[in-house]
């Protein structure tokens, strides 16, 4: 009977306790963090994204190909409705002038991404077809037809998360989609895991005869993918100034596992290695109550070395946001959690 008492003592103030430490943890960020529950957002948004892959000759920094797609900017609308956000982005076609020197390429971008109070999940599918060659050993000057390739096609897919510990004081909703607003300056260690793929495949060998003295020809593939899983520490800080303004900086540093796979001809090859990797974020921009604007940028880059190549893939984003926010009003208040719940008869 004693020791059910004493349980029973135990579990009664370690419930209390837990209470206290949410009622804590509540009023300590209501100071440092100001929410929207009352209000519906709408944003326009103007992104510019760089997508990418350089051959480099290992022995040679100044022998590289880079491969691009001739489509760079994307617009599009979002909004944040029943405490849900939603953001649609289609490409902007380029001018004929751009077709005719940078030749035409094909898209499909999605993105998608869930964020609470001290974590957030980033998820993307991108594929390209068609892109053109820049070789360092052989520029063409602009206004001139580059060498083009319309069989190239790719697929980029990935999956990030990211946690930051210090709930209390730091909002990573302010700096990555404004549905939050931090008031005072205030920083966070933080952890990242992320999963990416990359694949490619052509009608025939990626680089031609005349680049095999800076590239030989045991590295000429025709078909590749590489999978790659990463860990990284890392620390994200708001610098809020002037009430209104504010200054926002992500990085993370780690070590990923990579899976590279490539073919030449009928020939497939495969490296394992362990790599550094690096995840880095910026952005600038204005958060009152109603109105908001801002812009970030961020950049990512990976690399595999094999047959005395790098393999470079890089992707790096300039977003621009502006928006304001509406008072909601009847059935604008009602949330998703409630239009899912059961109805109770």
């Amino acid at each position: 009977m004693l020791r059910f008492a004493l349980i029973s003592v135990f579990i009664f103030f370690s419930i209390a306790l837990f209470g206290q430490k949410r009622y804590l943890d509540s009023l300590s960020r209501a100071q440092y963090v100001e929410r929207f529950p009352d209000y519906f957002f709408i944003w326009p948004v103007v992104r510019q994204r760089a997508s990418s892959f350089v051959l480099q000759s290992a022995s040679n920094s100044n022998d590289q190909l880079t491969f691009s797609p001739n489509i760079r900017y994307h617009a599009g609308l979002g909004f944040y409705l029943f405490e849900i956000g939603f953001q649609f982005i289609v490409a902007i076609p380029p001018s004929q002038s751009s077709i005719n020197e940078y030749g035409k390429s094909n898209s499909l971008d999605l993105q998608t991404n869930l964020i609470g109070k001290n974590w957030l999940v980033e998820g993307f599918t991108e594929s390209y077809k068609g892109y053109y060659i820049e070789d360092s050993n052989k520029p063409i000057p602009s206004g001139e037809p580059k060498f083009q390739r319309r069989d190239i096609e790719t697929t980029n897919l990935g999956i990030t998360g990211m946690y930051f510990f210090n709930k209390r004081k730091y909002s990573v909703r302010s700096s990555f989609n404004f549905y939050e607003r931090q008031l005072r300056s205030a920083g966070s260690i933080s952890i990242q895991t992320s999963y990416n793929r990359f694949s490619l495949k052509a009608d025939s060998l990626i680089y031609n005869l005349s680049q095999y003295p800076s590239f030989g020809d045991a590295g000429n593939f025709n078909q590749m993918s590489y999978n790659i899983i990463s860990l990284a520490p890392g620390y994200g800080y708001n610098y809020v100034f002037h009430k209104n303004f504010f200054l926002s900086s992500s990085v993370n540093v780690g070590s990923s596992f990579q899976f590279f796979n490539y073919e030449i001809g009928a020939k497939g090859n495969r490296i394992v290695e362990v790599k550094p990797y690096l995840n880095w974020r910026v952005g600038v921009g204005f958060n009152s109550e109603r109105f908001f604007a801002g812009a970030n940028y961020s950049y990512q880059t990976l690399e595999v070395d094999y047959e005395n190549i790098r393999f470079t893939s890089r992707n790096g984003t300039f977003r621009f946001v502006f928006g304001y926010r509406f008072r909601e009003v009847g059935a604008l208040r009602k949330r998703a959690s409630e239009m899912i719940k059961p109805k109770g008869r």
